[in-house]
């Protein structure tokens, strides 16, 4: 890898990373908060609002990427990558809200709202072409999991 691609790399995943940690608990709170008032059909026109709404967003942090991630080189393969950065970021959250709901110490509410965008950028990282990025992406996940296992009461 190139001095210049992996700054766009580095760049494109903090773009993910900065995207997902303002727009995933926004999802997840207005869900919630649709489905407290309204019940589980409100809840489930929210998601349906705010699901497309996210991944467009990941559309759109995957547009300036096709140089980082070739799949993002077409608006199909750009949509397909952002379904499998939703999918797999949301799994990686729903993990990390199993964790706190364990009792797993995830800091204070800021660092837990700067730690919710890190799955996605993860799962992002795994489309990179590069073994380094994708070496680093699973040890993340690993790390994570093994803070969560040790730390967990």
């Amino acid at each position: 890898m190139t001095r210049d691609r992996a700054w766009l790399t580095a760049l494109h995943l903090l773009l993910v990373w900065a995207a997902m940690t303002c727009a995933a608990p926004a999802l997840g709170f207005s869900v919630m908060m649709a489905g407290w008032d309204g019940g589980s059909r409100a809840a489930l026109v929210a998601a349906a609002v705010g699901v497309p709404l996210t991944v467009g967003l990941l559309v759109a942090a995957g547009t300036p990427a096709p140089g980082v991630v070739p799949l993002c080189a077409t608006v199909h393969g750009r949509f397909g990558w952002a379904v499998a950065v939703f999918v797999l970021g949301t799994l990686g959250v729903l993990a990390g809200l199993a964790a706190y709901l364990a009792h797993v110490d995830l800091g204070s509410a800021g660092t837990r709202f700067a730690l919710a965008g890190v799955p996605y950028a993860v799962a992002a990282a795994l489309f990179v072409p590069d073994r380094w990025v994708r070496l680093g992406a699973v040890a993340v996940m690993a790390a994570a999991v093994l803070y969560a296992g040790f730390t967990a009461p």
